[in-house]
């Protein structure tokens, strides 16, 4: 009995966690480059004896113990991508991501490709990371090309010719999948991912740019208000089994009085 205790409560855990996924996808609808989680399980098991007389390891076996989440992963199917009026709104049509630099120092990588121009002539996010692509956009610049390769170019005040200022490399990664969320929209590498591959865009499997428009969410509501129910279904049936074990508890423990 106290076995079944224990599995419910793992299921417990484990169905909360797939509810807490679900909700945090359906919150980042409408952040730009978000990708949904993805809540992956897997079960416990448990070596028991066959019979209360054996104690060798032939005369066991294994049985259920409950389960527990393993890992989430990243889902990376593209979302939908919306034009919009800002020559600094960039989306990858395609594979890829964007290479910024956090404010330690470290490289992480994003689909948010939403920049402004700092300080510096470099191209950032809203949070202050900067593009990691080695490119400045002089301060007199009237207006800023990039095309789809990647290739910035600027046209100058006064002037009516365009020069380039740098090009935006993509990062693919083997196994994005396993890539670690740092926050909303923005990853880290860990082994199981594998090391960032950089190329242009449009060459060695990744997408290409499109200026002036971002990608959205890549959520689908429909989708995950289904999982929820089964979610929810899954938290209840494992509530009612806990609730059960007590009530069958209660009784053994009247029945010795």
């Amino acid at each position: 009995m106290i076995d079944a205790l224990s599995i419910a409560s793992s299921g417990l855990a484990a169905n909360q966690a797939w509810i807490d996924s679900i909700s945090n996808n359906i919150a980042n609808m409408q952040t730009v480059g978000f990708k949904r989680s993805q809540v992956n399980f897997m079960d416990m098991v448990q070596m028991v004896p066959v019979n209360a007389d054996s104690s060798s390891s032939a005369s066991r076996q294994l049985t259920g113990a409950g389960i527990k989440v393993s890992h989430q992963s990243q889902v990376f199917t593209p979302g939908a991508i919306r034009q919009t009026t800002n020559p600094l709104d960039v989306a990858i049509a395609g594979n890829g991501f964007f290479e910024v630099e956090l404010s330690n120092g470290e490289l992480a990588y994003t689909r948010a490709g939403r920049f402004h121009v700092d300080n510096d002539g470099r191209l950032s996010l809203a949070n202050g990371m900067v593009l990691a692509s080695d490119l400045r956009i002089p301060p007199d610049a009237a207006s800023i090309q990039i095309q789809a390769d990647g290739v910035v170019r600027a046209k100058l005040a006064n002037s009516s010719e365009t020069m380039m200022v740098g090009q935006i490399r993509l990062t693919g990664f083997g196994n994005a999948e396993q890539l670690e969320k740092i926050n909303e929209g923005l990853y880290r590498p860990t082994a199981l991912s594998g090391e960032p591959a950089y190329a242009e865009p449009g060459l060695n499997g990744q997408g290409t740019l499109l200026q002036s428009h971002i990608e959205m969410s890549n959520v689908s509501l429909i989708e995950e208000m289904t999982g929820l129910v089964l979610a929810q279904r899954a938290y209840q049936l494992n509530a009612r089994l806990l609730q059960a074990g007590d009530q069958i508890m209660e009784t053994i423990n009247n029945l010795r009085r």
